[in-house]
């Protein structure tokens, strides 16, 4: 367990480095208040998913469970109450803001859903060049159909890109009507160290494959959010990938 801690401080130290790098580069304006609110809750995050099973025990009551049910469930709760941090201490905020909202922008659902299709078709490409053969397990497929957007997607592209917005001030810029910061460029990074640089038995593993590929994963969740306006195509998207990628 310590070691995915100190895969976690690095890929915060690396992500800080830069954010040090624009500001001395003048490209964007931080927020220190911001900046510890986002690292708290990012830390609590990794927190809740690797120890999910000693704040939720639901291997207790199903004892055959080959996926981390209690630490996603752990995560789901803890974005559960940042948002509702957030609704009382934070002076005019509306969720909304954060993209909790069933309220798409205009002219946004065609195309949000040609990129949801697109997603799915570079997920199938992918999972074919890597042979990876079919697993349709009951679990697996529930698990992947379900759990992983309600997690990741109210986090990264939910609460984390509200604060982190407000802690990394930049311009943005328009990316095919989505409105893009630096903010959420960083937490695209971040996405894809979570997934690709590992630390176990005094090793470094880094994969670059995986970081890349990750963070093209979340760069295309980002727009979602950020072309519509809302978390429900992100979570969709996420969602129906992650089974896909099972089915295939």
């Amino acid at each position: 367990m310590p070691g995915i801690y100190l895969a976690v401080l690095a890929n915060i130290g690396f992500i800080a480095f830069i954010v040090l790098l624009l500001t001395l580069l003048k490209k964007v304006t931080i927020s220190p208040r911001w900046l510890c609110i986002s690292l708290v809750i990012f830390i609590c995050y990794c927190f809740a998913l690797f120890n999910g099973k000693a704040i939720i025990p639901l291997d207790v009551l199903f004892s055959d469970l080959r996926w981390n049910w209690s630490g996603k469930i752990a995560a789901i709760i803890l974005w559960g109450c940042v948002l509702l941090a957030l609704i009382r201490f934070k002076k005019d905020f509306k969720i909304k803001e954060a993209g909790f909202t069933f309220k798409q922008n205009e002219g946004s659902i065609e195309p949000a859903f040609m990129m949801m299709g697109l997603f799915i078709i570079l997920q199938v490409v992918i999972t074919l060049i890597l042979g990876s053969d079919p697993n349709y397990d009951l679990e697996t497929l529930l698990y992947q159909a379900v759990i992983p957007g309600f997690d990741e997607e109210p986090m990264f592209r939910g609460v984390l890109l509200f604060c982190f917005s407000l802690a990394v001030i930049s311009t943005r810029f328009n990316l095919l009507g989505a409105p893009i910061n630096v903010a959420g460029l960083l937490l695209v990074l971040l996405f894809g160290l979570a997934h690709g640089v590992m630390y176990s038995e005094g090793e470094w593993f880094f994969s670059t494959f995986r970081i890349a590929l990750t963070s093209t994963y979340g760069f295309i969740l980002l727009w979602l959010r950020e072309r519509t306006g809302s978390l429900v195509f992100p979570i969709l998207a996420h969602n129906s990938v992650n089974l896909v990628g099972q089915l295939v």
